[in-house]
């Protein structure tokens, strides 16, 4: 199968072994869509903030589009809209810090990601009255306790909500320029695709792009036939987008394919969604792109609301797709090298996943499925407590 960075390395591991073993980046992955649900419970009756389930009830409830045999199964809640939910209850820096600690230890325990980058969205906890610095701050010192306590590494992405209007994207792409921290390595563009074409946000990317900012955008997820194909390629070249999440219906546009393999174009898919009648499709896309020989990596997306993990999701690219271990190496090691990582950090992280490949080293950390220290009932607990976040 092809999709692959460049010829496929010999791996003395199984497939098994290389989604259980291997130390990965993900590229794909909201913040809101991390939020364990006793974090949010506890969150909620913090700030009160009404659920209209308890937490554990409502993530099972996360439904975009309920198919016809399963309405009446509900109630079901759109998966934008419990996004909405958990950010109400992220107010302090400390909530965004201890959200963020244990995103990338999650991964990190369920995974072996190494390197995690977690979209977040400004604007809508500005809404609520949360100062951006505010937010930022609680990130990256969450991300520095991941650091300090693990060794993990991870990078922020401030995502334009493209059902802003386009002065409010200026408005936060200008807000992230005036208040850079190294952390925030790049903007993206998300929330629904059908509410805001990517032409609108040019203004804000370019901008973006003026100050180094990297750049990634949905696309090619909700709008169907030609026009979602053509939104990718205005993605890279009207916004300078250096990858695209989803990205699935590039395939319903003939001569963006051959365009975007040409360009090697790294696709961040992610087979699990919100939309649950979606998901068959979903793996016959990526499928078809691997097929086309189109670059793709694997994400988790939101894996506390599916809920899934990025070894949850590899092994569906095993098991629904047939990839062999050559193969799933190939989609850990796209994502390295998609990753916003420098050029030193990613040579340093193929490096170690190729020596685990090759069966010549052990994995860096506590590995997929194995605790690490301080884990309680509702996953691993942050230093300073049970849930406690990392210590201010």
């Amino acid at each position: 199968m092809k999709g692959t960075a460049g010829p496929i390395a010999p791996v003395a591991l199984s497939a098994t072994e290389v989604i259980e073993l291997v130390p990965k980046a993900e590229l794909h992955v909201h913040l809101p869509g991390c939020v364990r649900p006793g974090t949010l419970e506890e969150l909620s009756r913090r700030h009160g903030v009404g659920l209209p389930l308890p937490a554990h009830e409502l993530y099972g409830r996360v439904n975009s589009a309920p198919a016809p045999d399963e309405v009446d199964r509900g109630p079901w809640f759109p998966l934008l809209r419990v996004y909405e939910l958990i950010c109400r209850c992220l107010r302090t820096a400390d909530d965004f810090a201890r959200v963020a600690y244990e995103a990338l230890v999650d991964a990190h325990r369920s995974s072996n990601v190494v390197h995690q980058e977690l979209s977040f969205s400004p604007t809508v906890h500005m809404a609520d009255g949360v100062r951006y610095r505010d937010m930022v701050d609680g990130l990256v010192a969450g991300l520095e306790a991941a650091r300090r306590d693990h060794g993990l590494s991870g990078v922020l992405i401030a995502a334009v909500n493209r059902e802003d209007s386009p002065a409010v994207a200026l408005d936060m792409v200008e807000t992230v320029v005036a208040h850079r921290v190294d952390e925030v390595v790049g903007i993206g563009l998300d929330f629904d695709e059908r509410k805001g074409a990517p032409e609108l946000f040019a203004e804000a990317f370019a901008l973006a792009g003026r100050h180094g900012l990297h750049r990634t955008a949905h696309a090619g997820e909700h709008v169907p036939g030609p026009a979602g194909a053509a939104n990718v390629r205005t993605c890279v070249e009207l916004l300078g987008c250096e990858r695209v999440d989803h990205g699935y219906y590039v395939l319903e546009g003939p001569e963006v394919v051959p365009w975007a393999r040409d360009r090697g174009l790294a696709f961040d898919v992610a087979f699990t969604t919100s939309r649950r009648a979606l998901r068959p499709w979903r793996l016959a896309s990526v499928r078809e792109m691997l097929r086309q020989g189109l670059r793709v990596n694997v994400s988790s997306d939101d894996p506390a609301l599916f809920p899934t993990t990025l070894g949850r999701e590899l092994a569906l690219a095993r098991d629904e797709l047939g990839l062999g271990a050559e193969e799933i190496f190939a989609l850990v090691t796209n994502a390295v090298e998609a990753s916003f990582l420098g050029p030193d950090q990613k040579k340093s992280l193929l490096a170690r996943a190729e020596l685990v490949a090759r069966g010549d080293g052990s994995p860096p950390g506590p590995g997929a499925g194995r605790p690490v220290p301080g884990e309680g009932p509702d996953g691993p607990t942050a230093p300073g407590g049970a849930g406690s976040g990392p210590p201010p």
